[in-house]
């Protein structure tokens, strides 16, 4: 039996006992080239302990599952077969480990995060983008610059895979932690690599390390393109303190904070399609100036599918938010925090007047409009709010219980009902 710390093989069964962090993806390439030149063609793939003893949290990260998951598509569709012992219940299963899907584009109703998903087709990678940033948008509060940034990164990898790899799809999975404030993202492909992909541009790297690090350096590419996705990615994250890994072949390039590391001779499928993976995490909380990052290579100029083309009905100046386009009912307090966080996110984005819409709401519950309206007047303050928002459209219903549900947050909040 060929044991390794967080998978092993023993014959044709491979053994998982943690995925939650790239070093993995290297046990796993290990164990199932093994088993190959030992002659097996079909693997049982399971897992066994994959859960953290003082935490009991989840040992599965994107940075593990998507390549892993990639690769036994790369051997599936070389002839290769595996069958998984995974309960119904289990993560692996509900992700879509086994079996990536395709992202369905034109639907509102995904949730991006926590599956593996594979696309093939630039209208995929808009909308996956448009559905990341629109869900987390009514999930966390955001610093200034941050949701833009991962706009920018999410399409940029993405559709580098779609333009370089010389495959005929990727994959990508998103886990969003709300307590921590931080997203994780992995892109992957099976394609020819970073290092092919350069060998016979002009700078001519000489091995794998060299052609990541050049990739990292403005307007470096295979001419398909200006050269400035991994550039512009790599000072996002920077600038953002967050982590970036970047695997392609044998080489490995990661960034967290300032410090650096560099690793090469790892396990990778075959010269031809040695494959890429990006593994990116970015702070929700910690704020990105887009126009120092973006300064060298012409600018951001922060297009958004739903600010600029959904949500300006009017004005070119003033935003109009339709609560009942946007929200998910009117009856809980958990639907009105979604809609505020999003209004939030909004404004730090834009800084532009919004229209808060209520034409399409017959009624809603007190929570609902507490936690929407009357916190949202909290948290800017009564002068403040009345200067970015103003409320159209409301029903008579509907404005008594704002009027109350103000008048009770106001009181509560700063002590009126006291006196």
């Amino acid at each position: 039996m060929s044991q390794q710390q967080n998978i092993h093989r023993d014959k044709n069964k491979i053994i998982i006992t943690r995925m939650d962090h790239p070093a993995c993806v290297s046990d796993f390439i290990r164990c199932i080239k093994d088993g190959i030149n030992r002659g097996y063609t079909e693997f049982i793939i399971e897992t066994k302990n994959i859960y953290s003893e003082d935490s009991n949290s989840l040992l599965v990260y994107p940075n593990a599952c998507v390549p892993i998951a990639g690769i036994i598509d790369y051997y599936r569709e070389n002839g290769f077969k595996f069958c998984f012992n995974f309960s119904e219940d289990e993560y692996l299963t509900q992700c879509d480990f086994t079996a990536p899907v395709a992202f369905l584009s034109g639907s509102n109703n995904i949730n991006p995060f926590d599956k593996v998903f594979y696309y093939d087709n630039s209208c995929q990678v808009a909308e996956y983008t448009k559905r990341c940033i629109d869900s987390i948008s009514q999930r966390i509060e955001c610093e200034s610059g941050v949701l833009d940034s991962l706009t920018w990164c999410i399409n940029e990898v993405m559709d580098n895979v779609l333009t370089h790899s010389e495959c005929n799809k990727g994959y990508v999975m998103g886990q969003l932690h709300d307590r921590s404030k931080h997203i994780a993202i992995c892109i992957v492909d099976t394609g020819i690599g970073i290092y092919n992909s350069l060998k016979n541009t002009k700078h001519h790297p000489k091995k794998g390390i060299d052609a990541i690090s050049l990739s990292l350096q403005e307007g470096v590419g295979d001419g398909q393109g200006q050269g400035n996705g991994l550039f512009g990615l790599y000072k996002i994250v920077k600038e953002n303190r967050g982590r970036l890994s970047i695997t392609s072949g044998n080489s490995s390039f990661m960034l967290y904070g300032d410090d650096t590391k560099k690793f090469e001779r790892l396990p990778y499928i075959d010269n031809k399609r040695p494959g890429t993976v990006v593994d990116f995490q970015i702070d929700l909380g910690h704020e990105v100036s887009l126009s120092s990052v973006f300064l060298s290579i012409g600018g951001y100029d922060g297009f958004d599918i739903r600010l600029d083309d959904y949500m300006v009905q009017e004005d070119s100046d003033l935003l109009v938010y339709d609560i009942y386009e946007n929200c998910s009912g009117t009856a809980t307090r958990d639907a009105g925090r979604c809609l505020r966080k999003d209004i939030i996110n909004i404004f730090t984005r834009r800084k532009q007047a919004i229209v808060l819409d209520f034409s399409g709401v017959a009624t809603v519950s007190s929570s609902f409009i507490d936690e929407l309206v009357a916190k949202l007047i909290i948290h800017y303050g009564l002068l403040r709010f009345n200067q970015i928002f103003a409320i159209r459209g409301m029903n008579e219903t509907v404005s008594h219980l704002c009027e109350r549900s103000v008048y009770m947050r106001i009181s509560e909040e700063w002590g009126l009902l006291k006196q």
